[in-house]
């Protein structure tokens, strides 16, 4: 699409677009013209800043005329699920209260009994709550193909795009190159075994190719080297992807979740062992959504939840849950959550039942939350929560992750970028938490940097671990002139306060703003990423790179010094470091480079740690001998 008909577009459809769409009209425009660069323009960047001045236009224009309709709430009659008046009777408490005990112990059969008993207790007290327990009324199963013709069909774009190509071998270092060729959208997951799968789609169909093709890598060794696991053509144009890691006791899979142009939600299933593949629609007419599980042992007991944005009379929020025992298939439940017309979904899973989604609202571009406290029941979301009004400031790309705790002593945190409403520079940094079952309350507010604009931010949590609130957050930094590369900025946020930030891409790899990087954790409780970038001053290629703590602080040869020994590992009270010279110093880190721990020594080759007063993890051994330093990985029990 050239810039001509991109303006043309603008006016035809100024007069129904609100700010919200705006936002994404930007986005989907940043895809065709940026990541997917043949263009008659001798510069990407010289066309991306031309894309944004018409864009701060059409932005301000439609913001005016978002202000007009001051509500996203659905005019139909829709029973409202999201109310504090529900009347819940001893026997419902009682089955809401088993159903929290069944997530660890039951099996899908008690599971499914439950939910139907929940129903049947509703029906004497609301029939109409009770309608909402029904299965998704689609189950087209696709064959075991990768070609997905069953749910989209052969698709023909109205117009083929020029034709895209890479700039050729990029250089890196330490980020590490998986995928030389074109991505147009990145996500990651790491098993219980500490597998880690990173998936990537490509946008051919839109080019003139016959299919777009998902990618999916997979690294058995923590990230030391990586395979291309799996390749699957796609029909029609790939607009979104999750990956969801079905792992623990029993059958295993990673599950990738997917829109596509035709509208259709659908989840694209691999056994791990096997490599048997089978597929499934969730449900159709979708734009957006978000996904994520529970986390029993038995992978029979396993739930993927949703939330997206489905087409009635606007795209109004809602969720669903698969059923245990079918492994990310075979979904439930599907309702309007509040009657909200929204953008921007997005979700997350916190522990015994919690649920919590975040999204914009589709006319006044207010940033909302809402909380289900029982697993995405249909009938326990409450009212959702304002965090802030369109009125006052923009949020774009919100994401949301809450730690494994309880829904009474829980931690959720929101971040997105935003900019104060009407205004034409680039986006901050914000973060809003929850503790405890209370409001959310603004954690931290960035200020707006000159020629910067943080965008897609992106969030990871340990999920194997109940009670931990360690987040890892990432958000790419657009440099607006194009004077330098854009890249990922990451922190970590471990309870209380929020540390400043480290740089996580390489200075010669120009990070692509399209969309988020995937951050997980390697099984030595290092955060990894995922992410599309360049090398070559800002070429065209956005290819598909990997980076990891773990690679860049632990197991790179330079990082060990000869001679030198350290035990016990795992340490409990104390750590005993031996050296061929004298020890200057020893240090202790905490994974997110804060210094826990020090020891000068001065004459003597060996040295010993009180670690008593450490608590339980991962930390990183420094041993200065000479000039000379090592980097160790030691864990404390």
């Amino acid at each position: 699409m050239k810039i001509k008909g991109l303006h043309g577009l603008y006016l035809e459809l100024l007069p129904t677009l609100s700010t919200t769409h705006t936002f994404y009209f930007w986005n989907l425009n940043q895809s065709l013209l940026g990541r997917n660069p043949k263009s008659p323009m001798k510069s990407r960047r010289t066309k991306m800043n031309i894309m944004k001045r018409l864009v701060t236009l059409f932005v301000m224009v439609c913001g005016m005329h978002a202000m007009i309709a001051q509500t996203d709430v659905v005019d139909n009659a829709a029973i409202s699920v999201a109310t504090t008046d529900r009347q819940m009777t001893a026997e419902l408490v009682a089955l809401y209260e088993e159903s929290r005990a069944l997530e660890n112990t039951g099996t899908a059969f008690e599971i499914e009994a439950n939910r139907l008993a929940i129903k049947a207790a509703w029906e004497t007290v609301d029939p109409a709550i009770a309608a909402l327990y029904k299965p998704i009324d689609t189950g087209t199963l696709l064959p075991e193909t990768m070609e997905n013709l069953p749910i989209n069909g052969i698709y023909y774009p109205e117009e083929i795009k020029e034709p895209r190509s890479s700039e050729g071998t990029r250089d890196w270092d330490t980020d590490r190159l998986l995928l030389d060729e074109l991505v147009d959208g990145v996500d990651m997951d790491v098993t219980g075994s500490g597998h880690i799968y990173i998936a990537a789609y490509q946008n051919n169909i839109d080019f003139g190719g016959m299919f777009d093709i998902i990618y999916i890598y997979r690294s058995l060794d923590g990230g030391q080297s990586f395979e291309q696991w799996q390749a699957a053509n796609v029909t029609a144009p790939v607009r979104k992807l999750q990956l969801v890691s079905i792992h623990g006791t029993g059958d295993e899979y990673m599950l990738a979740y997917l829109t596509t142009a035709s509208g259709n939600f659908q989840a694209w299933r691999w056994n791990t062992s096997t490599g048997a593949f089978d597929a499934q629609v969730v449900s159709g007419d979708v734009s957006d959504f978000g996904v994520d599980r529970n986390f029993p042992t038995n992978t029979n007991g396993q739930r993927v939840f949703a939330i997206y944005q489905k087409d009635t009379t606007c795209d109004e929020v809602h969720s669903a849950r698969s059923t245990s025992g079918s492994y990310g298939f075979d979904w439930v439940d599907e309702i309007s959550i509040d009657n909200v017309c929204g953008a921007q979904t997005e979700m997350a899973y916190g522990f015994n039942g919690s649920v919590y989604t975040t999204y914009t609202g589709a006319s006044t571009g207010n940033l909302y939350v809402n909380v289900n406290s029982n697993y995405n029941d249909p009938a326990s979301w409450d009212p959702r929560e304002t965090l802030t009004t369109g009125a006052v400031e923009e949020s774009l790309n919100p994401t949301i992750k809450a730690a494994r705790k309880e829904l009474a002593t829980d931690e959720v945190m929101v971040v997105t970028s935003q900019r104060d409403a009407g205004a034409t520079n680039g986006y901050r940094f914000k973060l809003y938490t929850r503790e405890n079952g209370a409001a959310f309350t603004t954690l931290f507010d960035g200020v707006p940097l000159a020629n910067q604009s943080s965008v897609q931010p992106e969030m990871w949590i340990r999920k194997g671990n109940v009670g931990t609130n360690d987040i890892q957050i990432a958000h790419v930094f657009e440099i607006l002139d194009a004077s330098s590369s854009n890249f990922i900025a990451s922190r970590t946020y471990e309870g209380a306060g929020f540390p400043t930030g480290e740089t996580i891409s390489d200075t010669d790899v120009d990070v692509f703003e399209g969309f988020p990087p995937a951050v997980a954790e390697t099984d030595d409780d290092l955060p990894c990423m995922a992410f599309a970038g360049t090398s070559g001053g800002g070429g065209f290629g956005f290819g598909l790179y990997f980076d990891a703590k773990t690679v860049i602080v632990l197991n790179t040869a330079e990082n060990a010094l000869e001679g030198v020994s350290y035990y016990p590992n795992p340490m409990q009270t104390e750590i005993h470091v031996q050296a061929n010279q004298t020890i200057e110093r020893v240090e202790l880190y905490s994974i997110t480079g804060a210094k826990v721990l020090e020891q000068t020594e001065g004459v003597a080759t060996r040295a010993t740690i009180n670690t008593a007063s450490l608590t339980a993890g991962v930390y990183l051994l420094r041993v200065h001998t000479g000039n000379q330093v090592g980097t160790y990985r030691v864990i404390k029990q």
